[in-house]
């Protein structure tokens, strides 16, 4: 094989290589498309959606600016068309889902820990502030006050119940954010009824 031949043979070679791989490019990654959607709703679960909103947003969102960047590209020339932009978005819609799961799970589990805490310590504070209450100075002006904390006491109670029915259905969430609002309101009384206490003795 004379030189000539081997030049055209490489050259050959080479055209055919920067074909196959523009048309790599000007190809629309449909296999990547229904992989990435199929990601992405699987993450669509109503644990990914309550322990971890945001991350799921941005699978979405990303996937969503992934499936503009095809739109962009298929409305384009057949040979100007580069679909490497979408194809990086698609991969980080992808991975962005499964980290959506993970922070669902990591969410969830830590959502719970914090609502055992609050809720094991909610009977002995719950009974401090009955107890506080009771022992509240009382007079013409403190009507209002405890009529307040008497209201504050019940709303306390009433949260510690639903904290653990709440529990018992594995909303932790809602668990914990009733376990706040009972916490909350059992400290307010104490506090309350300590400072009308530290008032009175200050007269």
């Amino acid at each position: 094989m004379n030189k000539v031949s081997i030049r055209l043979s490489l050259m050959a070679a080479f055209l055919l290589a920067a074909a196959l791989l523009f048309f790599a490019c000007a190809s629309a990654p449909t296999e990547e498309i229904t992989a990435t959607r199929t990601a992405v709703t699987v993450a669509q679960t109503d644990d990914v959606k309550s322990y971890a909103p945001e991350s799921l947003k941005n699978a979405e969102d990303t996937l969503s600016k992934a499936m503009a960047a095809v739109q962009e590209q298929d409305n384009k020339f057949a040979l100007s068309r580069d679909y490497k932009a979408a194809s990086d978005l698609l991969k980080q819609s992808k991975d962005l889902a499964a980290k959506a799961e993970s922070d669902a799970q990591a969410n969830k589990a830590k959502a719970k820990a914090e609502a055992e805490t609050i809720i094991a310590g909610l009977t002995p504070l719950l009974a401090g502030a009955k107890k506080a209450l009771a022992t509240a100075p009382r007079g013409k002006d403190t009507k209002a006050e405890l009529e307040a904390m008497q209201n504050d006491l019940k709303t306390a109670e009433e949260a510690s119940v639903a904290a653990t029915q709440a529990m018992i259905q594995e909303k932790f969430n809602d668990a914990l954010a009733q376990a706040k609002t009972a916490k909350d309101k059992a400290d307010l009384i104490i506090q309350q009824v300590t400072a009308a206490k530290e008032k009175i003795k200050g007269r």
